[in-house]
């Protein structure tokens, strides 16, 4: 039996309660200003060089219950964005000063405009997320976050200056390098977390001043060295499609004699990939690193990118089947289904469809497919 990581245990600790947690009632009780994030086209480095702390807006581990959402928003909007709605509705998110979002899907847009219509913040802000990756979308996208320093820039009354938003910069791809470790570490034929708690680390890195997340990235790293711990499991997962917060559904899944290894989640493997080029002008290096330094996601044009990318990470982890989750309603990961199954098909990788509501846990009908999938995984391998 593992011993629990202390770690990681201090990271949960300063984000809990969700979503105002103990770091966060600290930071206002300094005066300081908290500015929600909605998406990953939202340079965080941005906001952390303008001396606020930058907070994704999302769900936990608890199931919202979203009927007062569904005044606002139609019921077949996906319930990632319902759930984000409610928890405002419910008063959880009155500490942020601001939300920045992006147009990264129609229902993003649509939970900016109810935000901005009902529950106006001081500072409001959407950024245009580019569907291409070219030469053309990066000049794109540095005209519009230039502009969103100006915005924010004016909201905190003085210019956030080269030199603070390179320091960030350098703070977050630190944060980046750290992360990355730990997926190293994953690929290891008994990896040292689970799934679970490598998505717990993810959550921390987007709620927490990236500073002291960094510090304990660090302590996790060699307290994960000095015991050797090992993850004991007959066989190897990965989690691709929508974001999930609620890590007691990847949790469900290593209740199976299963460890999730890898996944491709914009707030698991992307959120940690690359590095923003430090010999370049910084916003320049952001524009770059936004539009092209990550891997090619749903939402891009085309997204055949998206399926080599997980051919690739689904072999580099040495993967025994692909876990392909889909919030209902989120119309993207919907059109790759087709292609997704033919090629990893021709990769001998087998798939397993669920659909979920995000946040909640799954049901009985899912559990029952899940074993199936695990019983006919063992099959494979005798």
């Amino acid at each position: 039996m593992n011993a629990p990581l202390q770690a990681l245990n201090e990271m949960q600790r300063l984000t809990s309660p969700f979503p105002e947690s103990v770091t966060v009632k600290d930071w206002k009780a300094s005066g300081r200003k908290v500015i929600g994030w909605v998406n990953p086209y939202v340079p965080e480095e941005i906001v952390h060089a303008a001396g606020m702390l930058p907070f994704q807006v999302t769900g936990n581990n608890e199931p919202v219950q979203m009927q007062g959402a569904e005044a606002y928003i139609y019921s077949n909007t996906c319930s990632y964005i319902r759930t984000c709605w409610q928890l405002q509705l419910d008063g959880k998110y009155g500490f942020l000063d601001g939300l920045v979002s992006c147009s990264f899907c129609d229902q993003d847009k649509r939970l900016y405009s109810v935000w901005e219509y009902y529950k106006k913040l001081p500072y409001m802000d959407i950024l245009y997320a580019p569907r291409k990756r070219d030469e053309e979308a990066v000049e794109l996208f540095l005209g519009d976050i230039e502009d969103f320093r100006d915005r924010l820039s004016q909201y905190r009354l003085s210019r956030i200056p080269d030199r603070d938003i390179a320091n960030s910069i350098r703070v977050y791809n630190r944060g980046r390098e750290l992360m990355h470790q730990l997926y190293e570490l994953r690929q290891r034929d008994r990896p040292p977390v689970t799934g679970a708690e490598a998505l717990e680390v993810s959550k921390a890195a987007a709620r927490l001043p990236r500073e002291r997340f960094n510090e304990l990235m660090e302590q996790l790293l060699d307290e994960l060295q000095r015991t050797g711990r090992e993850i004991k499991k007959a066989r190897r997962l990965m989690v691709i499609g929508n974001d999930l917060h609620n890590a007691n559904q990847v949790a469900a899944l290593e209740t199976l004699d299963a460890v999730v290894v890898v996944d491709e989640m914009n707030c698991g493997i992307r959120y940690a990939w690359g590095q923003v080029d430090t010999d370049l002008p910084p916003m320049e290096a952001l524009a770059r690193y936004y539009v092209l330094g990550r891997p090619v996601d749903m939402h891009n044009w085309n997204s055949d990118g998206r399926l080599e990318f997980i051919g690739e990470m689904a072999e580099q982890y040495k993967v025994d089947g692909i876990v392909s989750e889909i919030v209902r309603f989120c119309t993207y990961n919907g059109w790759d289904k087709f292609d997704l199954k033919k090629q990893m098909g021709e990769r001998g990788v087998p798939i397993l469809e669920i659909d979920l509501e995000y946040g909640h846990p799954a049901g009985a009908q899912v559990k029952i497919r899940a074993e199936a999938f695990m019983e006919m995984l063992e099959s494979r391998a005798s």
